[in-house]
Parts: C-alpha cells; structure tokens; sequence
C-alpha cells in the first residue's frame, strides 16, 4: 500500500485513538478535577491505615496499575488493583467502611464493576467512581465522582490517580518531595504531549512498515511501564488490530517467555518483542532482554523512553502511550482495518459487557 493511500486511511477522530485529546484531558484533572483529588487525599492519607481498592477493566484497569507502582514505590498505604469479576470472586475481607474502593469505567455500564460498586457500598466503604460523565451508571451513588469527560480512556485516569497519589505522599509526609515533582510534571504534561503527538508520527509510520507482517507482539514492560505494557497488549493490539498479543513483565522475560526466542538462524518468530523501556531501576531488565534478543537475531521493536528526557521517569507511560499508538494507527491503516471497528464488543448481549447469553 502506499505511503498516501496508507496517510489517508488515518482517522485521528477514531474513538481509540487519544493522543490527540490526552493534552485536554490532562487540562482538566489538573484545573478542574484537581480540588475534589486533593480533598478526597486529604481524608485517605488522614487514615491510619489506608486501604484502596482499584476495580477496572481494560485500560482502566492499567491506569489503575500506575497507581499502585507510586504508592508501593513512596507510601506505606496499601492497595489492591484487581477485574470486577476478581473483586467479586475474592469478596476481600478487608473492604469495609475503613475502605476506599475506586471503580473506574469510561462508559459506567461495565456489569462487574457496577456490582464491585455495589459491594463495596454493603460494606460501608467510600467508593470513587472514575467515569467519563457524571451521567453514567457508575457515577450513581457513589461517594466521590472524578469524571473526565474524555475518550483518553486510559491517560485520564492515569492522571488521576498520579495527582492522588502525590497528595498522598505531601499528606503523609512520605517522600513529599516526589509528591510535589509529580504535581509540577502533571502541569506542564499537556504541552509535552502536543509536542510528541507531532513529532513520533513519522517515525512510527516508518515502524510500522517494518513490522506490517507481524502475527501479534509480545510486549514486555516493568515498574511504571507495566500498565502500559497490559493495555497495549489486551486493548489495543488484540482489541484494535486483531491481532496477538501477551503482556510480559520484563523480569520474567526468563522464566518462560525466553524459551519462544528461536535461535539465530533457525526461523523467523512470529510474533516479535516489543520493549517498552523505562529510565527507572527496571531498566537493567529491560536492557538484557534486549541484548539477549539482539544476539539471537531476533525480531524487536524498542521503545526507550530514554529518548524522551523531557519526561520524568515516573512518567513513561505518557511518554511511550504516544508513539505506540501511532505504531498501532499505521499498522491499521496497512491492512485497511478500522480501529473502531468490533466484532462482538458492544454487539452481543442485552447490555455493554454481557456475552454469557449468547450462544
């Protein structure tokens, strides 16, 4: 396919792709959301003994793993990220009115989650709804509505709960000075984001003609980067292109995933490595997964938010959601495929996220 044909098949007002309006998004949690995220971290780090509950799907659910990584990394506060059906299934023990249960869905209609919510709310906990609007579903009785009014459905939320977490941290006095750094980044993140919407396009339109062929990817990812990692792999390659995809945490590239590596010489692999590379500790990581597949001459794509150095480390995901998003809009654009378009999301069932009815 040509190299016009290819451009005029790029539909930047697709629903799934939000690079475009990630800076506005960001806009908003940081002029608007910003006062009910600090008052709502206020009453969490207050607590002696906080207990989050993170409950997604998707890429709401991977926003949510950013979440975790900051408060893991700097707080003492304890959080769980887990599906709706996992929340459901494991009934933790812990929740109770000592608890707060963040629910987070764009459209506010995904089954599970609305009955996470409800779960949550028999056993007294505060529940924060992170929805799009507050018409939806979710947003209904819930103790604290964070709506972004945006289809950035996994960098909104992201920015959320990155602005939660650093008020946790000034709040609890635990490693403040990262609390206030993360702010200070959060505010200057829109214009940084412009920028790379502008200048990765090239590079990955010429990326992906590289890798028109591949059968799927197998996408390794650590520290702040695994979210990311299981986003573009589940939502986006699998979702968006229909093609295969697996989430790999780069430390156990080894255990497991290495033996998939054929060695040098002996045959093609089908589906190739993608590395997303942080300049955070997991880098070693990365970077002998790397060596390792460069000497056994195997297919890779490396994104290294190295390159970035305007981005902070903790900050990545933001980073490295642009161009993989641009790899994944020209890989469509080769096949001539919608990005849009579901065979069955949103088709089957009485309601969004019901399909066990169907034959």
């Amino acid at each position: 396919m040509s190299t016009k044909t290819t451009e005029s098949l790029i539909n930047t007002e697709a629903l799934f792709f939000a690079s475009k309006v990630t800076p506005t998004a960001i806009e908003r949690v940081r002029d608007t959301l910003a006062p009910p995220v600090e008052e709502l971290a206020k009453k969490i780090a207050a607590q002696k003994e906080p207990r989050l509950f993170m409950v997604g799907g998707g890429a709401s659910l991977a926003a949510m793993m950013g979440a975790q990584y900051l408060l893991d990394s700097f707080t003492d506060v304890k959080s769980d990220v887990m599906t709706g059906w996992q929340f459901l299934a494991r009934a933790p023990y812990a929740c109770d009115k000592n608890s707060t249960v963040f629910v987070i869905s764009y459209s506010g209609e995904t089954p599970e989650v609305l009955e996470a919510k409800k779960l949550a709310g028999e056993r007294g906990a505060t529940v924060v709804a992170i929805t799009n609007t507050p018409e939806t579903p979710l947003a209904q009785g819930a103790s604290v509505v964070l709506d972004y009014q945006s289809k950035a459905v996994y960098t909104a939320p992201l920015a959320i709960v990155y602005l939660l977490a650093a008020h946790i941290m000034i709040v609890r006095d635990q490693n403040a000075d990262v609390g206030h750094q993360i702010i200070d980044e959060l505010g200057r993140l829109p214009g940084k984001i412009e920028e790379l919407v502008t200048s990765t396009r090239q590079p990955a339109r010429e990326l992906a003609s590289q890798f028109a062929d591949a059968g799927g990817f197998y996408v390794l990812g650590s520290g702040p980067l695994f979210g990311l990692a299981y986003k573009l792999s589940l939502s986006v390659v699998i979702e968006n292109l229909w093609i295969d995809a697996a989430p790999v945490d780069t430390g156990e590239f080894y255990h497991g995933p290495i033996e998939i590596i054929p060695p040098a010489g002996e045959s093609k692999l089908r589906m190739p490595i993608l590395h997303l590379v942080g300049t955070d500790a997991t880098r070693t990581v990365s970077e002998r997964a790397i060596r390792f597949c460069t000497k056994h001459s195997s297919a890779q794509l490396v994104f290294d938010a190295k390159d970035y150095p305007e981005f902070g480390e903790l900050f990545s995901p933001f980073a490295l959601f642009v161009p993989t998003e641009w790899l994944v809009m020209y890989m469509a654009a080769q096949k001539a495929h919608d990005v849009d378009e579901r065979r069955y999301m949103g088709k089957i069932g009485s309601h969004w996220g019901d399909y066990g009815d169907v034959a």
